[in-house]
Parts: structure tokens; sequence; C-alpha cells
């Protein structure tokens, strides 16, 4: 017993109090855009740069940065409102389509031309086309991808999609274009759900469009990952056969499925209980705040396993596929919102 909480406890704090640093300084001006999930893994950079965790600890960290990512992971699917896909028409959901696969056929293999190992092309490719560092969380597990990998592609994607979103604000004041057209852009090519609710809340007519266009993006990480986990099983099978070699089984990702059961939870509680929606969103709320909080902890855990000289090493490569690859699917959802009109 005593040998366990040596081993947990110390992680379990640790982790939780860089969290809880990131949660309070997500209400500072020049930190608030960038995410608590972000800033979490970068305060465990900082920690493990300062002062690296005692080897005893490497199992609880270990158990942070992959079981409890996997429970912020499920509980997140109270984000998910089902409805909305429904409702979004037809032009939002062949627009959002459009921007996952191209999204993610094109900057993985851009992320390949540049050098960049499949996993880290693909985790690239993943937060930007659907929903930022929660597609890339999920996605992880399934991909195999290591922690430096994550702890590299979070905070570069979440920095350019904060650049982005000021970009936007910034365009929209200067020359501005119709509401649906901006809410869609915004929607459909901004990496985080938060950055999108920062991009259209100074144009409140593009709010509910923009908010459907990026919602009806997160719906499609579950199959999203599905997909992926059968394409790198099969391909990883296919290079053990080459090399007679027994490949080993991709883990399930059945945290997945439980973000989409309780994602279905949550829109059938939202359809047969009008009178307490005020209620549900309240408690959905608090449960998204427990998922983030988690999810926290375990890209603080994720910095305290990263190597600084492997994010140097993809740094800049990594940083061009993703600006690159959005450039690329941002001009094609800004030709196609055009034609559609």
């Amino acid at each position: 017993m005593k040998s366990l909480l040596r081993q947990y406890l110390p992680a379990l704090a640790l982790t939780a109090l860089l969290a809880g640093v990131a949660w309070w300084a997500d209400e500072w001006p020049g930190v608030r855009h960038l995410g608590p999930l972000a800033t979490a893994l970068l305060l465990g950079l900082l920690w493990r740069a300062v002062h690296r965790p005692p080897a005893h600890w490497e199992t609880g960290i270990g158990f942070v940065a992959k079981r409890l990512l996997r429970w912020g992971i499920i509980l997140l699917g109270v984000r998910l409102n089902l409805a909305l896909v429904v409702e979004a028409g037809p032009h939002i959901l062949l627009i959002d389509l459009t921007v996952i696969v191209v999204g993610l056929s094109w900057i993985s293999w851009l992320g390949r031309r540049f050098g960049l190992d499949p996993v880290l092309a693909m985790l690239i490719a993943v937060d930007s086309s659907i929903c930022g560092g929660s597609a890339t969380m999920a996605a992880a597990p399934v991909l195999r991808a290591k922690d430096h990998e994550v702890a590299l592609v979070i905070p570069l994607c979440s920095l350019l999609g904060t650049g982005l979103m000021l970009g936007y604000t910034l365009l929209q004041h200067a020359h501005p274009v119709s509401a649906p057209h901006y809410g869609m852009m915004v929607g459909s090519t901004l990496h985080e759900v938060a950055q999108v609710v920062a991009a259209v809340t100074p144009f409140p007519d593009t709010i509910e469009i923009g908010m459907v266009a990026k919602l009806t993006r997160v719906v499609f990480l579950v199959p999203v990952v599905a997909v992926l986990g059968w394409i790198f099983t099969r391909r990883r099978a296919q290079a053990g056969e080459a090399k007679g070699a027994v490949a080993q089984k991709t883990p399930k990702p059945w945290f997945v499925l439980g973000f989409l059961l309780v994602g279905i939870g949550n829109t059938l509680a939202l359809h047969f209980f009008p009178v307490e929606r005020a209620g549900i969103a309240s408690l959905d709320g608090a449960v998204l705040n427990g998922a983030a909080f988690l999810m926290a902890m375990a890209m603080a855990a994720m910095g305290l396993q990263t190597d600084f000289a492997r994010l140097r090493e993809n740094g800049p490569r990594a940083f061009g596929t993703a600006i690159l690859g959005w450039a690329g699917v941002a001009t094609l959802a800004g030709l196609e919102i055009w034609l559609l009109g």
C-alpha cells in the first residue's frame, strides 16, 4: 500500500497542482486564448526543465497521462449535441466534411514530405482538421503516438490557432464580410472551440453559424478516430509481415465509444426534457469543467515525460506543416463557402 501511494500520490498531486495553475492562468489576458490544456503542458515541460521528477514517480505520471486522459475524453462527450448535425443543413455538413477529409489527407501528406514521422504528421492533421488538442489526445492512443509527439503538436497548433483567431477578428473589423460567410469560415477552419468562441463573440450575428460549424466538426471525431485506428493497424500489420515480425495489436478506442455514448445521452436529455434544459446545461458545464481538468492533468503529465531534444528536432518542420497545411485547407474552405453562397 505504501509503495502504491509512493508511486501514485506525488504524481497526482503535482499534475493536479500544474493543472490548477493552468486553470487559474487561463484568466490572464496573455494566456486566455492559449487554453488550459496547452498551458498545463507547457508548465509540465517547464517543471521538468527545472527539476526532473524522481524515477519512482514515472508509474504515477504515466497513469495520469493515459488513464485520466481517457476519462477526461469520455466526459468531454457532454459537449456534443448530435441534433446540431441534423439541423445544420447540407451546406455546413459538406464544408465540414471537406475540411476534415482534405485536411487529414493533405496535411498528413505534407508532413511526410517534410520528413516527419507519419504518426506525427497525422497528429498535426487531426488537430487542424477537427477540434484541436482534444482531437489530438483522442487520436494519440490509436495512432500509438509518443508523448513527445503530442507535447509538440498541441501547444504548436494552439499557438497557431490563437494567432489565426486574432487575425480573423482584425480582418472582420477592417474588411467585414457577411455574417454567414464569416461564421462558416471561422467555425470550419479554426482549431479549438474556445478560439471559435473568441472569434465570433465580437460579431453577434455570426455566433450561431460559427458554433454549429465547429461543433459539427467535433461530432466527426468519433468516426475519424475509428477509421484512423483501422488504417494504422493495417499499416503496422503489413510492416510486421514484411519484416517477419509479429505486429502488436492497437488498443481499442473504447474511450471514444464512451465519448459518443455520453454525447448521445446528452442529446436525448436536451430533446426529451426541454423544460429542464437550463439545469442540464448547468450540469453539462460542471462535467465539462471536470473533463477539462482531468485532461489538463494529463497534459501536465505528458510535459513531465517529454524530452526537449525531441521537440527541437521536429519543431521547425512541424510548424511548417501546420501553417502550410492550414493555409491549403482554409483556401479550399473559403472557395467552397463562396461557391455555395
